[in-house]
């Protein structure tokens, strides 16, 4: 079995997720098993998966294994379910139902959001008002855990069950310095027959659940960790047969321009340290796994793409009349590392020559700085021009409308976006930054890299493009070629395959 070691999956995700999604499906579709390991607490996972078309059996969740939970049909559940007392009076509202037992409320049953009074939780009030104790439900419809909380409103304890209602597991509270809930104590209820196990934080408990994934694997194991604050210490702690591969989701060293010599990022020096623990590290770009190679020369670091396309005939890319006129794109997180501001005044550069030019920013960041860039896109006089479209899970179905992607960050780890655009025959500009444009553009061939921080050069070849329809269909239709030529997925597939000796 193959484990591709991760934090979560959530409804809005990095590249670093859907890099892990990619390779789920790769490795599956070839009839190799593997599998998304998360580690976080979440109920609505198995609806959030569905989402991304991922299969319950694509992804196994820390909490699930431990409650036995891995495997579990979905029942909707209502508050009319809960088997409340005779008594109760119930008084329904959008997000949540009010329970009293004649003048006074016992409870609240929240909903699952988006859903029609599908349960979420029940949390329970003593006397005076003040929460005491919440149940907690799956999205599959089973009771998950219970939460208790002390006299001064703050959780002392969860307790989780299996879907048959056994308490699997236990999770105990402290205040910290601030005064906030602090795990302090985990214990796993008699596991598998071998009494009570107990762990002091969800790391300890993370370590050892590799560790149980490995045990009951019947042929030789294979983890590749994807977030190194995830991954790397509990690797680092799994002294077994399995196989461990880290790969490199981010920029390695702290100054992006000193890859070589500079700081190593805090999540992977351990790794680095101890490189002969690891059977390798995969980087996405060529470039990257030499810097790699060249700061330490002993270790094995290899590429390979984490895009993959299917192979396509040259009247399968979509000509420009189909596309809107004139259309930018960006795909990327709405943050400052990203030089969102530049790119907005970068754009009404354009906008100025080119009047009915549009630019479509999909992604997100934080509500501050979205509310900055907002109001910057309002002085700038664009609102009709600029929409900030949020993070889009089927932006597949987004490229075709778009002629131009555009980058000019500062530092990335070699964005997905890039080679999902080009896969759609848009043509990309970007700044040369590390790590990915440099690997994915052939410049004046598939798009074009331009000087860092020349935002004028940058703004006359996009109205340039705009304004040459025979150039921008032949960038167009060079980007498609050089997507469906080096990265197809058999391609891809046979890079792990030689990597991974199967």
């Amino acid at each position: 079995m193959f484990y591709f070691i991760n934090e979560y999956i959530l409804q809005k995700n990095s590249s670093v997720e859907h890099t892990a999604m990619n390779r789920v499906k790769l490795f599956n579709h070839y009839k190799q098993p593997a599998q998304i390991v998360t580690k976080t607490y979440d109920r609505l996972l198995h609806q959030t998966i569905g989402t991304f078309n991922l299969a319950d059996d694509e992804i196994v969740n820390m909490f699930d294994f431990f409650q036995h939970a891995t495997d579990v049909p979905t029942q909707v559940l209502h508050t009319d379910d809960l088997n409340l007392p005779l008594a109760s009076e119930v008084t329904v509202g959008a997000n949540f139902s009010q329970v009293f037992e004649g003048d006074r409320q016992t409870s609240n049953v929240g909903f699952i959001p988006g859903t029609i009074g599908r349960v979420f939780y029940q949390e329970f009030f003593d006397g005076l008002g003040n929460v005491i104790e919440t149940n907690l439900w799956d999205w599959r419809g089973f009771k998950s855990a219970t939460q208790y909380f002390g006299q001064n409103g703050k959780l002392i304890l969860e307790r989780y069950y299996t879907p048959t209602g056994a308490i699997a597991m236990e999770q105990f509270f402290v205040p910290d310095t601030n005064g906030q809930p602090l795990a302090s104590r985990i214990i796993l209820k008699d596991y598998q027959g071998r009494g009570d196990l107990f762990f002091q934080n969800t790391d300890d408990l993370f370590a050892f659940f590799l560790s149980e994934l490995s045990n009951q694997d019947p042929a030789t194991t294979t983890f590749i960790s994807d977030r190194p604050g995830t991954g790397v210490q509990p690797l680092l702690a799994l002294n077994d047969n399995s196989r461990k591969y880290i790969y490199v989701p981010i920029n390695h060293a702290v100054e992006p321009n000193d890859p070589v010599h500079g700081t190593l990022d805090g999540f992977l020096a351990p790794a680095f340290e101890h490189f002969n623990h690891f059977d390798g590290f995969l980087t996405a770009t060529e470039q990257q796994a030499d810097h790699l190679k060249q700061r330490y020369p002993q270790a094995k670091v290899n590429a390979i793409s984490a895009v993959t396309m299917l192979p396509a005939t040259k009247d399968q890319v979509v000509d420009q009349p189909q596309r809107r006129p004139h259309s930018l794109l960006y795909v990327g997180r709405i943050a400052a590392d990203k030089q969102i501001e530049q790119l907005l005044r970068m754009f009404a550069l354009v906008h100025d020559q080119v009047p009915d030019a549009t630019f479509d920013l999909f992604g997100y960041g934080s509500p501050e700085y979205v509310k900055q860039m907002t109001a910057l896109v309002q002085e700038l006089k664009l609102t009709t021009s600029v929409t900030f479209k949020d993070y889009d899970p089927h932006l597949a179905d987004q490229y075709d409308h778009y002629q131009l992607l555009v980058n000019m960050a500062l530092a990335d780890g070699a964005p997905l976006a890039m080679q999902e655009a080009m896969g759609h025959g848009i043509p990309v500009l970007s700044y040369p930054f590390n790590y990915g444009p440099q690997a994915f553009i052939q410049d004046g061939v598939t798009g074009y890299l331009i000087d860092r921080g020349n935002s004028l050069a940058m703004a006359d070849k996009v109205r340039t493009l705009f304004t040459d329809d025979a150039q921008l269909t032949k960038l167009s239709q060079a980007a498609f070629d050089e997507a469906h030529q080096n990265w197809t997925r058999r391609k891809v597939w046979n890079r792990w395959q030689r990597l991974l000796q199967f």
